[in-house]
């Protein structure tokens, strides 16, 4: 059990992100009629912010000055919650991307339900993603959302038309958070980079390989592989695009790290496969190419797992797959 990342913790007073405005004024204003529920479900997508809320959303029911529309940022339970630190706040997430929040960590979620607040009149539990649970750890956490303590509220985060067990869902209030557009995304980009890039021609390959998340294409642009990972999304889509493999796309594999070239080489796929016409997609190129994502998976989870540690060998693997689409 761990922590959601420093990083994502919203600052002091933060804006909240243009697309969520609408369910932000929705939330506070429940709370502060004494209405909000006490188990809450925000669906969305990842990327688009959906932990940035619910973090807000925390933040806002611990802090001691109830009358901000957020949290004010000053008394002792902001600076606790932002530093990750408040004892009334208890966030759970996979140990690794792409694991399973097992049975122990929902064992202390039950410990910290039954305890009482430490310093102000609630406590606060956040489990995201909720479908991460296994189904050993819903059966487990059903208890916790039977027998709801009054002085604890809890916020599962979950991808959009993820099918949580009917039992959880039913005693949850849900909220379908909405996906910004990409013209929004693009206008949201431009000001939170404030100069950090010159053109916004970066920002739209970035969103394009990102499939329009913002967050997700933020991080990318802040990095040190922002224009080699945009090289190689252009170099792979102007590949599936002409039709016919190229030792370009080897060379560009080669400048970013092998994660980061599985995520945009299947970003690429996923993309070429949903632009071709639907009497193609029976062809043996289509075919292959749902092919190459399952082995694009399966490289990520072996690479996961440590049982393929050779990472020019995943290089070859991850483009060979691409190269072959052609093969007859």
């Amino acid at each position: 059990m761990l922590e959601l990342p420093p990083l994502i913790i919203p600052p002091a007073q933060s804006r909240c992100l243009p697309w969520h405005t609408e369910i932000w004024s929705s939330l506070t204003t429940q709370y502060a009629n004494g209405r909000l529920p006490h188990a809450m479900l925000l669906e969305g997508q990842p990327g688009t912010g959906r932990n940035r809320l619910a973090l807000s959303l925390a933040r806002h029911l611990l802090c001691s000055e109830r009358g901000c529309d957020g949290n004010c940022g000053n008394c002792k339970t902001c600076t606790l919650s932002a530093s990750g630190a408040h004892p009334d706040l208890l966030t759970v997430v996979p140990v690794e991307t792409g694991k399973a929040i097992g049975i122990d960590a929902v064992r202390e979620v039950i410990r910290f339900a039954a305890g009482t607040p430490t310093l102000g009149r609630s406590k606060v539990m956040l489990i995201s993603p909720a479908e991460s649970l296994t189904q050993a750890a819903f059966n487990a956490f059903l208890k916790c959302l039977e027998e709801p303590s009054s002085e604890t509220f809890i916020i599962l985060v979950c991808a959009s038309g993820y099918p949580l067990p009917a039992t959880i869902r039913s005693r949850c209030q849900r909220w379908q958070l909405p996906s910004p557009s990409m013209l929004h995304s693009r206008e949201w980009l431009l000001d939170a980079l404030d100069g950090e890039t010159s053109s916004s021609q970066p920002i739209d390959e970035m969103l394009e390989l990102c499939a329009g998340r913002p967050l997700d294409a933020m991080e990318k642009l802040q990095s040190d592989e922002s224009d080699a990972l945009i090289g190689l999304y252009s170099t792979a889509k102007a590949i599936l695009t002409d039709g016919r493999p190229s030792p370009a796309l080897e060379q560009a594999v080669a400048k970013v790290q092998p994660d980061s070239a599985l995520d945009v080489l299947e970003s690429n796929l996923q993309g070429w496969l949903r632009e071709l016409p639907a009497g193609k997609l029976r062809s043996g190129e289509a075919q292959r190419g749902f092919a190459a994502l399952e082995t694009i998976a399966g490289l990520r989870a072996a690479k996961r797992s440590g049982t393929n540690p050779n990472v020019d060998l995943l290089r070859f693997s991850a483009t060979s797959v691409i190269n072959r689409l052609w093969d007859r």
